[in-house]
Parts: structure tokens; C-alpha cells; sequence
């Protein structure tokens, strides 16, 4: 008992406070953690939806069809996309070092998600139109995106084809 008092009498009222603080939450979470335990999941449905959000996006010339919103969130039109948009933030290789305490790893797709300076949260999605492989890049757009046509009043933005 003697050892932490001559512990707590060391510590500054700041660092006092933090650690009651921080006994608190630990026994709250105690508390909590007793009174409604974690579930134990048995079909992992979330898990079994992005395996499958992987796999389609995987699939060699499927269509993706983007369609563009107004700020009133009626559709302006849509495009008709080689694959799903891809976010400019995406990376073939790493912006870091490999060896750093907190290197980035690759994604099961094999890419490197993120970005850091000016890219950083850049809100810009690139794509490759299905009739024209044209490069189409949306930036600050509202989007919404199907694997599958909708049933929308929505007119297809097409690319013009080259003369």
C-alpha cells in the first residue's frame, strides 16, 4: 500500500487525473464487457460480402455503370465504365519506404490505397469508358455506382468517338 502512495504523491496532478480517468474507463469497459459480452459471429456475412465485392470487381470486362449526381441528388447521367472507378489515390507502389514502423501493405487487389501532401482525401475517381477506353476522371462529383444497369430515369453520358 505504502508503494503506491509514494507513486501517486509522484505523480503531477495532471498525470494523477489521466490515470483516474483512465481506471474508469478500463472499469466501465469491465462493466460493460460483463453486462453484454461480445458476440461470437458465425456466418461472417460482412466478411463474406467483401470476398465477394473483390471477386466481382475482378472479373475481366464487366461493366460498371457510374451514375452522376446533381447537388440535389437527382442523376445527371451515367457512364458506362470498363471497371469500377478507382480512386486517384490509389497507388501501383508504395509512397513509403518498405521497412518503416508503419509501411503500408498492398491490398488483395494489389494496390496501395491512401496518399499523403496535396493528394491526401483528394476526392477524384478515375475510369475507362467501355466504348471508347476513353480516360474519364470525376473529381468532386457525387457518384453512385452498379455492376448492373438501374431502373432510373438516368441518359447515358457517352464519350464522343474519335473522327
Amino acid at each position: 500500500m505504502a508503494a503506491i502512495i509514494v507513486v501517486a504523491a509522484a505523480c503531477t496532478p495532471l498525470e494523477r487525473q489521466r490515470q483516474i480517468a483512465s481506471e474508469s474507463r478500463t472499469s466501465a469497459f469491465a462493466r460493460a464487457e460483463r453486462q453484454i459480452p461480445e458476440p461470437i459471429p458465425t456466418n461472417f456475412l460482412a466478411r463474406k460480402m467483401l470476398a465477394k465485392y473483390v471477386v466481382r470487381q475482378d472479373v475481366p470486362d464487366h461493366p460498371f455503370y457510374i451514375y452522376v449526381l446533381a447537388d440535389t441528388g437527382n442523376i445527371v447521367g451515367y457512364y458506362v465504365a470498363q471497371a469500377a472507378p478507382v480512386s486517384v489515390n490509389a497507388f501501383l507502389s508504395s509512397t513509403q519506404e518498405w521497412g518503416q514502423k508503419d509501411s503500408i501493405l498492398p491490398s488483395l487487389d494489389g494496390i496501395f490505397y491512401g496518399g499523403s501532401g496535396a493528394t491526401a482525401g483528394t476526392d477524384a475517381w478515375f475510369f475507362f469508358d467501355a466504348a471508347t477506353d476513353a480516360l474519364v476522371i470525376l473529381y468532386g462529383m457525387k457518384l453512385f455506382v452498379s455492376d448492373q444497369p438501374l431502373k432510373v430515369d438516368a441518359k447515358p453520358i457517352t464519350v464522343q468517338q474519335k473522327p
